[in-house]
């Protein structure tokens, strides 16, 4: 949410013009005409460009967590649905970072992404205090 935060400041949402490329590539830096030929400086399309790689990154990592959750967190029912629930706003939180380039910025969808980015931390944070401190069920408890 930070670099997100950070590449709307610097005025760079729409310095990949196309999604899910960057300039009908996926590295924009490896086409030298294609970063001297933008209207925007290197270091906007860095920043956007970094944003998406480290969403699909961060993607991936919380299909892991609510895998992990289901696995090894199963008798805690606040763990597997907070991680449950980041996992499935994660294909609207993709579409809305689409839309964000797509709708050149229209505020309701910018709002709309920043939303869900902070329902999904939201739901992280609720996963990782509850598998701390959370109590297990009855059914865990007998067994252990």
């Amino acid at each position: 949410m930070v670099l997100g935060a950070y590449t709307s400041a610097i005025g760079a949402g729409l310095s990949c013009p196309d999604w899910p490329t960057c300039y009908g590539t996926w590295v924009p830096f490896l086409h030298s005409g294609v970063v001297a030929d933008a209207p925007y400086t290197a270091v906007q399309i860095f920043a956007e460009w970094v944003h998406r790689g480290l969403a699909f990154a961060l993607g991936f990592l919380i299909l892991g967590t609510v895998i992990a959750a289901w696995r090894w967190q199963r008798d805690r029912r606040l763990v597997v649905g907070a991680a449950t629930l980041a996992v499935a706003l994660l294909p609207l939180q993709v579409y809305l970072g689409r839309l964000t380039v797509t709708e050149l910025l229209q505020p309701v969808v910018v709002t709309g992404h920043l939303s869900v980015a902070l329902l999904i931390l939201l739901a992280l944070s609720t996963a990782t205090v509850g598998s701390w401190f959370g109590e297990r069920t009855d059914a865990a408890v007998g067994g252990e």
